[in-house]
């Protein structure tokens, strides 16, 4: 009996010594510091890893071409028969600054997006160091460090990390108390900057100015709201008034001051681009985004649901951010749901949508997570375990193209509720015992799953909770709601690099170096076509090979490739406007000196026999994109 005392007091006094190691670990000052530069690492690692082998898309295409034109001043935003400015002009106009300063191509873009990413991390970093310690820095950078979907569309070059930079920049200046004066007013600055990359992210400079009147008094915000105005309102004076067509969506207003941006915005014709999806495709998109973004969404969400009273925050300061951060997200969050889900405008670029702005979610749940309410009543409870639920569903719906293997799971075969001899398939089981199709089961056995592991969580909880109660009694710290909130934050949080949780954009990479095939196409394009040449653009891909043809005139519209070609509409209209059509197709194939036609057009591009003999076929660029078969663009050169 002794023994066993003491062998027992042994393994607990081992247990304490242990604790207390971690504590003293913990205290040193150089830990977090340390964790925040290994995070900073792993993500460069990461970055550069997707940035050669990640798929292109047309946005980096557009956002560099138009970037470079604009800055060498071959057109200017929003001119008429120049290319469609459908983004604020500092969203082109920085990649082409960079382009002209270190050479253009995509590997200067993607380059410049990995920079710009890892200033971003400093900034979270500084942010959650003064909201939240050292501790809350690194929890702050290694839950970026650690999304590689996330980290896929920070090195895109597209305008996700520009925006995401100067925000986060914007609040780690502002937020906390006793700012200086200095740092509000460069906060200010960045928000509105912020704005004039991507006008979406309208939100941040009203609310970001009434925080600061909030924490820190009028006079303070009297100078950072003029600074903001001034600089909004300079940019706008520049581009007056097609810059203004950016807001007629979001303000009427516009439409009724000025008419003639809203009246026949098309030339009349009509756009082919415009897709409709049905309700379970929206709900995957959905989920899949909770997937990529974890940490953040479900995050938030437990943070509301576990909101604690005002006097029992660590601090007033604390407060007042966690106020601000929560509806600065709603807001955004809720616009952006309405535009990519609600609206159908760009399904698929939902989970994009959430890169520019949910750091504003992940300082909320630093900021707030040590004031988590660990008691809370019983509709908070009932309001943890339906979320828990319902997201465990919706993340394993979400993810059904990555568990798709528990369709071929082996399992006994059953007629008339009696086993039969050998295996099959779980989906033939299933198919034949119900009738459902093998495209139903797909999506409906992982949320089955994601159930089960939803109910398994909260048992387990429930479990612990009342063996808990038992061994402590007297001694409640927190209750049932709170720790399967925790646990399954903790959890899913864990899971989130993983195939699981990331998101659908991490089957993207190509298998091969997506920067050096540009490249290649780049160089075989410069020496088959003389500077200056104006060239015919026919491509569904990226418009980036066009980077590499020094001095390259192209016809503006084709940029933006099928997303700005219409049905009918009155020719000279559209091309002013930015767009074009089948005949205005027909008359540049006249016009140009070369014909750059991607593979999968060749077979219906055959001009008549009078245009045909106007153009030799050279010899083909190499593969584009190593992902891509029909990435190969055939070259046609007038030859009289």
């Amino acid at each position: 009996m002794n023994r066993s005392v003491t062998k027992s007091g042994g393994h607990g006094g081992g247990l304490m010594k242990a604790q207390e190691r971690l504590r003293r670990l913990m205290a040193h000052p150089w830990l977090p510091g340390l964790l925040c530069a290994a995070a900073g690492v792993v993500y460069l690692f990461q970055a550069v890893r997707y940035a050669h082998g990640m798929d292109v898309t047309m946005d980096e295409g557009t956002y560099l071409m138009k970037g470079l034109l604009y800055v060498q001043g071959v057109y200017r935003p929003f001119q008429e028969y120049g290319p469609i400015t459908n983004k604020m002009p500092l969203s082109f106009y920085i990649p082409g600054a960079v382009q002209l300063l270190f050479g253009p191509g995509l590997r200067t873009g993607r380059y410049f997006s990995i920079f710009l990413g890892l200033l971003m991390l400093a900034a979270l970093g500084l942010a959650g160091k003064r909201l939240a310690g050292p501790w809350g820095a690194a929890a702050a950078v290694w839950a970026t460090a650690a999304s590689p979907t996330n980290i896929m569309y920070y090195t895109a070059a597209i305008s996700q990390v520009l925006t995401a930079c100067l925000l986060a920049w914007s609040l780690a200046l502002s937020l906390g108390r006793s700012r200086p004066l200095w740092q509000l007013v460069a906060g200010s600055v960045l928000a509105a900057l912020t704005v004039l990359v991507r006008q979406n992210m309208a939100p941040v400079v009203p609310l970001l100015l009434l925080y600061i009147f909030w924490e820190n008094g009028w006079r303070k915000s009297l100078w950072a709201t003029l600074t903001a105005a001034l600089i909004l309102g300079f940019f706008h004076l520049i581009y007056w008034p097609g810059i203004m067509a950016l807001w007629a969506p979001y303000l009427s207003a516009v439409n009724l001051l000025l008419p003639h941006l809203a009246s026949n915005p098309l030339g009349g014709g009509a756009s082919i681009s415009q897709q409709s999806y049905d309700v379970l495709t929206k709900w995957f998109v959905f989920w899949d985004g909770a997937r990529s973004n974890f940490p953040v969404l479900v995050g938030v969400v437990i943070t509301w649901i576990l909101w604690p009273a005002r006097a029992r925050w660590k601090s007033d300061t604390r407060f007042k951010v966690a106020v601000f951060l929560s509806l600065l997200f709603a807001i955004l969050l809720g616009l952006h749901l309405w535009a990519s889900i609600g609206q159908s405008y760009c399904l698929f670029c939902y989970s994009g949508y959430l890169a520019f702005f949910n750091m504003t979610g992940l300082l909320l749940v630093i900021v707030a997570l040590s004031s988590w309410n660990k008691k809370p009543g019983f509709v908070q409870t009932i309001l943890a375990v339906a979320f828990v639920l319902a997201s465990t569903v919706g993340l394993g719906y979400g993810a059904y193209q990555q568990l798709g293997g528990l369709l071929t799971l082996r399992v006994p075969r059953i007629s008339n509720m009696q086993l039969q001899g050998g295996t099959t398939d779980l989906w033939r089981l299933l198919a034949n015992k119900f009738g459902w199709s093998y495209d139903t089961l797909q999506k409906l056995m992982p949320a089955a799953a994601g159930a089960a592991a939803g109910i398994a969580l909260l048992v387990f909880v429930l479990i612990f909770t009342l063996a808990r109660r038992r061994q402590q009694p007297g001694r409640i710290s927190a209750t049932y709601g709170y720790f399967a909130l925790l646990l399954f934050f903790i959890v899913g949080t864990l899971l989130s690099p993983t195939g699981w949780m990331a998101g659908w954009r991490t089957l993207d990479l190509c298998g091969g170096d997506v920067i050096a095939s540009h490249e290649a196409v780049g160089a075989h394009l410069a020496k088959l076509i003389p500077p200056g040449s104006l060239v015919y653009w026919e491509n569904d891909v990226s418009p980036l090979p066009l980077l590499y043809i020094p001095g390259v005139r192209v016809f503006p519209a084709q940029l933006n490739h099928w997303y700005t070609y219409l049905q009918g509409g009155d020719i000279e209209a559209l091309e002013r406007l930015g767009y074009w059509n089948y005949e205005l197709a027909q008359r540049w194939k006249q016009q140009a000196d070369f014909l750059l036609v991607a593979e999968r057009y060749v077979a219906n591009w055959s001009p008549d026999p009078s245009s045909a003999a106007q153009f030799d076929e050279l010899t083909p660029a190499p593969q584009t994109v190593p992902c891509r078969d029909r990435s190969i663009i055939h070259i046609f050169r007038r030859i009289r």
